[in-house]
């Protein structure tokens, strides 16, 4: 009756894995977590860089940090917003990824101040791209009774970022500079 050709089973099998739950839940995890390390990379040696390029302050470290957060708060309903209405959590979340490849570069080769302020921007815009779409994903796929351990899930991996990150820029930073900090951003 009908035409089944072998290729289409293995294309089955691979979207059935693809969106299982625990599947799903496993790249939020990872997402977050990169999100956060993302994020946090740049806390030990965002004040030794502004030292190098002479710009020391509290208040420029302050300011560049602020930039995440606008960053943040421009992409994340949007990202969101969008999600839902093509039905697609792929397109933010490749967006995310594609902005955090952009920061590496544009750290690379910040030598001013409004670099570092545009690459905590652009760091902020991908994280609005990734973060709420991840816990998005879980949420799509989990009942409500289940949900409440999987969000947990996701936030024990942020915290994973959160503490790789700092230690991560630091001892990069420490040694091989900053280009050795947003050689790992931009991959």
């Amino acid at each position: 009756m009908f035409n089944v050709k072998p290729g289409m089973v293995k294309i089955s099998r691979m979207k059935e894995l693809r969106t299982a739950p625990a599947t799903v839940l496993t790249v939020a995890c990872l997402a977050v977590a990169i999100d956060n390390i993302a994020y946090a990379i740049s806390f030990a040696c965002l004040p030794h860089l502004f030292e190098d390029m002479q710009l020391a302050s509290e208040s420029k470290v302050g300011l560049a940090s602020t930039m995440f957060g606008v960053g943040s708060f421009v992409t994340s309903i949007m990202s969101g917003m969008i999600s839902d209405h093509v039905r697609s959590r792929k397109l933010p979340m490749i967006v995310g990824a594609i902005g955090y490849s952009l920061c590496g570069v544009i750290l690379f080769f910040s030598s001013k101040l409004h670099h570092v302020l545009l690459y905590r921007l652009v760091n902020g815009l991908a994280s609005g791209c990734t973060y709420p779409i991840a816990t998005a994903t879980v949420g799509d796929v989990y009942p409500s009774r289940l949900l409440g351990l999987q969000m947990a899930l996701v936030n024990t991996f942020a915290s994973v970022g959160y503490t790789i990150g700092p230690v991560l820029g630091g001892t990069l930073y420490d040694r091989v500079g900053i280009h050795g900090v947003s050689a790992v951003l931009s991959k």
